[in-house]
């Protein structure tokens, strides 16, 4: 059974506090097996089928360079070896972290895609993520407008992906964090921001559980160090 809920804007506590907006807030997910700060005020969007699969999608305000002119950051989970429908009908499926890279790398940016930040391990505070970030031109929506190129080549109108990935594996499944950028927002150093806020959410993601549907995992003394990824 899929679920999915919009859920208010990360700014509620203004209204009761008063004061000036905080750079972030604390996010705790809907079946709490983690926390992580993102940015103050950005929507939040949840799906999910059962307990093997969520998604957490935080979006911005707009941003012309951007797809779409959103900004923003997800966390997803997988249970290994289980199987999730997509939104077009196709089934995915993983073995865990290893397997969903080689077929995200292969069957979502193809051939003609350029790690610029290959596969490599960031530990921080006892997690060890698997990061990296991939380049490759994707398809744009028909009347798309912000956030796109053309290509040199084939002069069609294309999606200049830039996405940057950190990965944590767990017992039972792995956490996907994302932030599915532009090559444009990674040039521009007005947006640089934005990659320092998604470096700030996984240095300060906190899992609670092996996954939505997990065992609790003992308390972390988990701080926030400004390591990139």
């Amino acid at each position: 059974m899929r679920r999915s809920a919009a859920v208010a804007v990360l700014a509620l506590c203004a209204l009761v506090c008063g004061c000036k907006s905080p750079k972030y807030a604390l996010y705790t997910s809907l079946n709490r097996d983690f926390q992580c700060d993102v940015p103050w005020a950005w929507n939040v969007m949840y799906d999910s089928e059962g307990t093997h699969f969520t998604h957490v999608n935080f979006i911005g305000p707009f941003e012309p360079d951007f797809y779409l002119g959103a900004p923003s950051y997800s966390v997803r989970w997988y249970s290994n070896y289980a199987t999730h429908r997509l939104r077009d009908g196709r089934l995915e499926m993983y073995a865990g972290p290893d397997d969903f890279i080689r077929q995200t790398l292969d069957g979502v940016y193809g051939a003609d895609r350029d790690l610029v930040q290959p596969v490599h391990d960031v530990a921080i505070d006892g997690l060890k993520f698997k990061c990296f970030t991939v380049v490759s031109a994707g398809p744009a929506q028909p009347g798309a407008r912000w956030g796109t190129a053309v290509d040199g080549i084939t002069k069609q109108v294309i999606n200049p992906r830039q996405h940057a990935y950190a990965i944590l594996p767990m017992r039972s499944g792995f956490y996907v964090l994302t932030y599915p950028a532009t090559t444009a927002a990674f040039k521009t150093d007005r947006l640089q921001a934005y990659k320092k806020d998604f470096e700030h959410l996984v240095n300060s993601f906190v899992p609670f559980k092996d996954g939505p549907g997990g065992a609790p995992l003992p308390p972390s003394g988990r701080s926030k160090p400004a390591k990139p990824v």
